[in-house]
């Protein structure tokens, strides 16, 4: 879902004019143009009434957000994919897709010569994340039977 609608619909690459696959350059320059075109500074002395400083503000409270988001690689990345939710945008899943994105982008080659592949890395994230493994929730028979199950599990 590259580019998908925000909350209201409206995509944030559209916020901004820009294609979902332009440039870090193309987006700063596109939010620079908008930003000082809206900003409510600038636009406050236009019009003598007060509607058309609160619209002016209200659009480039969306600028700013656009590229708040778009701006980070991490963050465009999950809004890219449709999994950036920014209500959540200071706490837990962003920070930890975050920190997973960061390991894949520096994972090196194995000591065999060859890196894993993306699709491997994308199938451990899988199983780590979205499909626990049966053997991890063993009811506890008892408490030391449960213990060696996973022990020998692990193995």
């Amino acid at each position: 879902m590259a580019g998908g609608g925000g909350k209201n619909g409206v995509s944030l690459y559209a916020v901004l004019g820009v294609a979902s696959d332009c440039s870090d350059a193309d987006l700063r320059s596109a939010y620079r143009k908008l930003a000082m075109k809206w900003h409510p500074d600038k636009c406050a002395g236009a019009g003598s009434s007060g509607g058309g400083a609160d619209a002016a503000k209200a659009r480039f409270q969306k600028i700013q957000g656009a590229y708040a988001v778009l701006s980070d690689p991490n963050k465009r990345i999950l809004y890219d994919v449709g999994a950036y939710d920014s209500d959540g945008d200071d706490d837990g899943a962003g920070e930890i897709l975050g920190d997973i994105l960061d390991a894949m982008s520096q994972n090196g080659p194995a000591e065999n010569g060859k890196g894993e592949s993306l699709e491997d890395m994308q199938r451990q994230f899988e199983e780590l994340f979205l499909r626990p493994s049966p053997s991890s929730f063993c009811p506890p028979d008892d408490a030391g039977k449960s213990a060696s199950r996973r022990r020998a599990a692990r193995k």
